[in-house]
């Protein structure tokens, strides 16, 4: 499925930035779920949780739970899928590293003596991490070692992200999508790898207060998490345009798709 998409996103790269627009087709909403951080894991055929307790949830791309587990940490704010673990993170600067069964493999660490408010979380294709904050709002890149690579400030785009919550990447277009909650736009921003404003696609008709975004690659699904009404949507995604020559490594493909 996902390269008919691609084939059409090669088709709209033709276009110019301002002309095009990336597709957004809701599917589905699940109510009553909480989901302030998502995180798709190819490895499980699953997206991981968060909902801002000490828990997180396994789910199945259909949105069928199939595990929860206590992570020892008194409040997850993000996550992100890292190899073999799932990193959580306070949203106060505490990082854990956990097993898929909620094993803790090692100490609680700062990831970037540099992060504190970590919105969302988002494990790239390199090693590094892409990070949002909301307070400033801002967009970075992190080494493994805790090196900021890249900084880039919401207020500046246009138009501006003033409170992103959430952040992933499509490993296929090269661009990455963050989510401005309610005091912001309420909108999906996609950007590309320097930080250009591709699109903005409207979130208000499908929830409120949007939180946090993951997407299955092989198929374009995209999950957006609305705190505000606590609701999980599930949509299919095109990107308005390519912006790498090479697809980056996404891992492998979902059996259950």
């Amino acid at each position: 499925m996902r390269e008919v998409l691609t084939s059409v996103a090669l088709a709209l790269a033709s276009v110019s930035a301002s002309d095009a627009n990336a597709e957004i087709f809701h599917r589905e909403t699940i109510q009553n779920f909480r989901a302030v951080s998502i995180a798709y894991d190819a490895l499980v055929c699953g997206i991981w949780v968060a909902n801002e307790r000490n828990e997180i949830v396994l789910l199945s791309t259909f949105g069928k739970e199939l595990r929860r587990f206590d992570t020892g940490m008194r409040s997850v704010r993000s996550l992100t899928v890292d190899g073999d673990t799932i990193l959580i993170a306070s949203g106060w600067g505490e990082f854990r590293r956990l097993d898929r069964n909620g094993r803790a493999v090692e100490a609680p660490f700062r990831l970037s003596q540099t992060l504190y408010d970590t919105e969302g979380l988002h494990r790239d294709a390199d090693g590094s991490f892409l990070v949002v904050e909301d307070d400033p709002s801002r967009l970075l890149r992190i080494a493994p070692d805790g090196t900021v690579l890249m900084e880039l400030f919401g207020d500046s785009f246009d138009p501006p992200m003033t409170e992103p919550q959430g952040v992933t990447r499509d490993p296929y277009s090269g661009n990455m999508l963050v989510v401005d909650d309610n005091e912001g736009l309420n909108s999906l921003f996609e950007l590309a790898p320097d930080g250009r404003v591709l699109s903005v696609s409207p979130l208000s008709q499908y929830g409120f207060d949007a939180e946090g975004v993951a997407l299955q690659p092989e198929t374009g699904t995209l999950y957006v998490g609305f705190d505000g009404g606590q609701a999980l949507a599930i949509f299919d995604w095109i990107p308005s345009e390519i912006t790498i020559d090479t697809p980056l490594d996404r891992g492998p493909d979902c059996a259950f798709s």
